[in-house]
């Protein structure tokens, strides 16, 4: 009875709760209808509602008469697009060149002034030179004056423009053009080896590591500047860098001492040619080897002479069965096919049996003369044959018996 009356009261709470939220979402709905509609027309006014321009404070309801134009197709007097907006005409004024009658253009660079000299970059000879607008005879950079403009080795060059200015000069020759003139210049070159120990120095060569006297433990690395004869002269500057006689332009081989010797005629020297008897390789004998063209039919990178499919390109060059031809062409690419190799096995079985049988023959054979000799060792002494006793018996009177 107790079970029953609480679930009773505990039903009761419940529909009143249900009730209370039922009254509230009609409550809701009811004033979301009342807003739509107008108290004193009874009419919609949506767009009046969602107008959030009429209802700022400040802003007339006269569109025209703050300087807005939305001419006749708009009914609420709202701007459709940013380009009607007066504020946005007045940037396109700002945008437009008067000069030109264009509009400027957004990648158009801005004329400045960047030394602040007064003078636009697009009209200063010297935009980075506050003191100049015009390079004058010292350039940007250098003023020109009595003393810049003097000319203290008499060469015709003031000594601001003279790359030697205490050395006469008249052709301001400046090889590696460091701007130091070659006549004052301690490294003419510019290889970082100055000209009194430079064994080239007109002609550029830095110094190459070279490893001398070394170990495979204590390697020794020397630097110098290459001189293959060890002339004292350069190989970049040397007319013969091998010292065989012969200029470098017709040696046949510049680097190597030798005889001009070329078998294949291929116009490089026998001393120096990988392939001295073939004319068509000389620096490397190549995949294929000296007298056997790298030709490479299909293109695949691989030359045919080592090609698995020399007719059909196959840059993998994968052969599953391991017979020597590519899966691309192999009409079997799992199956390894039969060669004379394979047939010829079974006679070389044979060939050993017969040897084994051979050999196992001249084993039994002598094994019955060792028997009969270790036979006899055994046995009492037998005296040799007697004439009288032909048949080697031991008792002639027991066999008369």
């Amino acid at each position: 009875m107790k079970k029953t009356t609480i679930f009773a009261i505990f039903l009761v709470f419940s529909l009143f709760a249900c009730n209370d939220t039922v009254e509230k979402i009609v409550d809701i709905g009811s004033f979301a209808e009342e807003s739509e509609i107008d108290d004193n027309s009874g009419t919609d006014d949506s767009d009046t509602a969602n107008d959030a321009d009429n209802n700022r404070p400040g802003r007339p309801d006269d569109g025209e008469d703050n300087g807005w134009d939305f001419g006749d197709d708009d009914p609420d007097e709202r701007p459709d697009r940013d380009g009607d907006r007066p504020d946005r005409d007045r940037d396109r004024e700002d945008d437009y060149d008067e000069d030109s009658g264009t509009e400027a253009d957004e990648d158009t660079p801005i004329d400045i002034d960047s030394d602040g000299d007064g003078t636009l970059d697009s009209e200063d000879g010297c935009p980075d030179d506050p003191e100049k607008t015009e390079p004058g005879i010292c350039g940007c950079g250098i003023a020109d004056s009595e003393e810049n403009l003097k000319d203290t080795d008499k060469d015709g060059f003031q000594d601001c423009i003279d790359k030697c200015p205490n050395d006469a000069s008249s052709n301001q020759d400046d090889m590696d053009g460091d701007g130091i003139g070659d006549i004052c210049d301690p490294d003419i070159d510019g290889d970082g080896i100055e000209n009194e120990k430079d064994n080239c120095p007109f002609v550029e060569n830095p110094e190459e590591e070279v490893q001398e006297n070394s170990s495979y433990f204590f390697p020794v690395s020397t630097w110098k500047q290459p001189d293959e004869d060890g002339d004292g002269i350069g190989d970049a500057c040397d007319p013969d860098i091998d010292e065989d006689g012969v200029p470098n332009e017709t040696d046949k081989c510049p680097y190597v001492y030798d005889d001009q010797k070329d078998t294949d005629k291929d116009g490089v020297g026998d001393a120096c040619d990988e392939c001295p008897e073939d004319a068509n390789k000389t620096d490397s004998k190549g995949k294929c080897g000296c007298g056997v063209a790298e030709t490479d039919t299909d293109g695949d990178g691989f030359p045919d002479c080592i090609d698995n499919c020399p007719d059909l390109y196959n840059a993998n060059q994968f052969d599953s069965d391991g017979d020597g031809i590519g899966d691309a062409c192999d009409p079997k690419p799992g199956e390894k096919e039969i060669t004379d190799a394979d047939n010829e096995t079974p006679d070389a079985d044979s060939e050993t049996a017969e040897d084994d049988s051979e050999i196992q023959h001249d084993d039994d054979s002598e094994t019955p003369e060792d028997d009969s000799e270790i036979q006899h060792d055994d046995d009492p002494e037998i005296p040799e044959d007697d004439p009288e006793n032909p048949e080697g018996s031991e008792n002639p009177d027991a066999e008369s018996e």
